[in-house]
């Protein structure tokens, strides 16, 4: 591939569930273009052992060797350094598919009300979901790594209530 080119992934390409057997070369960064005419850089991965829903954040799953293998962020990851990116649609169990890893995400799942331009990290208190929430459980004032937190994304919008898919911008690039 020329340095002047960037694959572009389509919506059609985004499968639901996840592709059987890998279409793209694993690990392969893509710009994809959402359907509010936004863009981002998606990575192709494969799923662990569960399933990562749609609008979910992935972490690197360090069960395996495999670079591209990521799993559903789990409570224990809060904060946030783990991070890999937001599943475009859901990614069954051993299947392939899309995180978007730099950019625009029209989709993530917050496990609390945020205001427009709020810093969001991984939750600690809902599995695969971003928080606005670092209260007690990231900065209780403490030193060292139990309070630290990393900044993945900042919210585009304002949802009124918890659990709710919002668009976010990726800050950085998590690939």
């Amino acid at each position: 591939m020329g340095i002047t080119t960037f694959p572009i992934v389509s919506g059609a390409q985004v499968v639901a569930g996840g592709d059987s057997t890998a279409k793209q070369d694993l690990g392969t960064m893509m710009a994809y273009r959402s359907a509010t005419d936004q863009w981002a850089l998606v990575q192709y991965v494969q799923a662990g052992n569960n399933a990562i829903n749609r609008y979910l954040a992935a972490v690197t799953n360090h069960a395996t060797l495999k670079q591209y293998s990521v799993e559903l962020a789990a409570t224990g990851d809060r904060g946030g350094a783990n991070f890999r990116g937001i599943a475009l649609a859901t990614i069954a169990s051993q299947k392939f598919g899309f995180l978007a890893i730099a950019g625009y995400v029209e989709n993530a799942l917050l496990s609390a009300t945020t205001a427009s331009a709020e810093y969001l990290c991984l939750s600690g208190s809902t599995a695969g979901q971003l928080t606005s929430n670092r209260a007690s459980a990231f900065n209780n004032g403490t030193q060292g790594n139990v309070s630290a937190f990393m900044v993945v994304a900042i919210s585009k919008g304002a949802p009124a209530s918890n659990n709710v898919a919002a668009s976010i911008q990726l800050i950085g690039f998590w690939g």
